[in-house]
């Protein structure tokens, strides 16, 4: 739903006015067809009737110009006038006109043998239509729009005679509506809208905090104080950041001390294989010794995570992009930045590892001839796209993700122009990834190979 609000709060304002209007609703229905077919007169018109009823009888009984004045104060619900005689009445009185009598006999204080009729019946449809009224009484006018009928007889023989158009329960419910829903509405939206406030603020801070963890910074959150479910959150997220660097820390302690144990050993071979009278066996065991001697201190530079100790730091990401250039530049490498980022961009994150993530890549795609860099910042997901084209044969679609494995070299990079040990694409995601991004490579139509590198931004 479009017109669905987005936000948290947003999103609990609508549901909490939603809510009251459907209580609203639900409440009048319920009231309005329990009591409708029981004709039952709102108890505040009623006593509006008796009260009118009561004026016009003190003013019929004590002035001598009483017919214009009774007809003065007739509204356009309640009309008086004055009659020598009392209408016939059929029916006779039920027990609700019955009790609405009395208690006309006890407000106007007359005797029990003054008679008072009371007769409540059928509106007809073009009277009911001039008196107009709101909505719910128009809805109802058909079956429910009743007319009262009111006759009492005045010491002076005459007979008070008065017409009223009393609201009905349902029909009452519209004016309570007008009032019940705006005053009703507007503090409970104001309290949804600042409890929603109050549960997004920490929210947004561990979110944050997410972002920046994500960087490869350490966060710890202050327990929020107030809801005990965003406390718990929030001890959550704080002992998951425990428990990774726990175990990040482990890793990297386990591989140094496998890296340490094993130069011993290889040094120790290595001298052995020195003493070896034939040279070409002693020279491909040599060989051999220092491929893994340089095999495990690629291992230990990959496991190290030493950059996680880097404070994060904003950075102009031109003049990070611009060093990696220049850097290539000097080796002779054609290396160019076809569309530079924003001088004014800033990007948050720990420059030496995510240099060396990149370096990697442009470093590898180097070695095919002229590398094309491209870089833009996509402000809907929000994320930073930098593109690296390089010359290349390009790789099976099969391979694509398996180069990014620890010690992997495709046959086709095996030369000794590009040498290498598999390590550096493994650094460079490895890299990438501790800033909350990644890198993937895709076959050009035009040939050659495309890493597209995403950090959030």
């Amino acid at each position: 739903m479009k017109w669905f609000p987005r936000s948290l709060s947003g999103q609990l304002v609508a549901l909490w006015l939603l809510a009251m209007l459907a209580a609203h609703v639900f409440a009048v229905v319920a009231l309005s067809w329990w009591r409708a077919d029981n004709a039952t007169l709102h108890p505040l018109s009623v006593r509006t009737i008796e009260t009118r009823i009561l004026s016009a009888y003190r003013l019929a009984g004590r002035s001598a110009n009483a017919d214009a004045l009774l007809e003065d104060i007739s509204l356009p619900d309640s009309t008086f006038r004055l009659a020598s005689y009392a209408s016939p009445d059929p029916y006779g009185m039920g027990e609700q006109e019955r009790a609405l009598a009395q208690r006309l006999r006890s407000l106007l204080d007359v005797a029990d043998q003054v008679p008072i009729h009371v007769r409540l019946q059928q509106a007809e449809p073009e009277r009911s239509s001039q008196r107009g009224g709101n909505w719910l009484e128009r809805a109802f006018s058909r079956t429910h729009a009743l007319a009262l009928d009111v006759e009492v007889r005045l010491p002076n023989g005459r007979w008070l005679h008065s017409r009223h158009w009393p609201t009905m329960v349902p029909a009452h419910w519209s004016r309570v509506l007008t009032f019940s829903l705006l005053v009703g509405m507007l503090p409970t939206a104001i309290i949804a809208l600042l409890f929603g406030r109050r549960i997004m603020r920490p929210l947004r801070l561990l979110t944050e905090a997410s972002k920046r963890v994500s960087r490869g910074e350490r966060v710890i959150l202050p327990a929020p104080d107030g809801l005990s479910g965003v406390r718990e959150i929030t001890q959550a997220f704080n002992d998951m950041q425990e428990s990774l660097t726990r175990f990040v820390n482990g890793r990297t302690q386990m591989f140094a001390a496998i890296g340490h144990d094993l130069r011993t050993p290889l040094t120790s071979l290595r001298i052995r294989a020195e003493l070896i009278d034939d040279a070409e066996l002693r020279e491909a065991m040599v060989k051999t010794l220092d491929d893994m001697s340089v095999m495990v201190e690629g291992a230990l530079q990959f496991a190290r995570d030493d950059a996680l100790q880097e404070p994060t730091q904003d950075v102009r990401l031109d003049e990070l992009i611009q060093e990696i250039v220049d850097q290539q530049t000097v080796q002779g490498r054609e290396v160019r930045c076809e569309s530079r980022p924003d001088p004014t961009l800033f990007y948050r994150c720990r420059p030496v590892h995510l240099k060396r993530g990149l370096s990697n890549i442009i470093d590898n795609a180097a070695r095919y001839g002229q590398v094309c860099i491209r870089v833009a910042a996509d402000k809907v997901r929000p994320a930073l796209r930098i593109e690296v084209d390089d010359e290349g044969p390009g790789i099976d679609a099969e391979h694509l993700e398996r180069v990014f494995e620890p010690f992997t070299r495709l046959d086709s990079a095996r030369s000794a122009d590009t040498g290498g040990l598999g390590l550096g694409l493994a650094i460079a995601r490895s890299c990438i990834r501790a800033h909350g991004g990644d890198v993937t490579l895709h076959n050009r139509a035009e040939g050659g190979l495309r890493a597209v590198i995403e950090l959030p931004n």
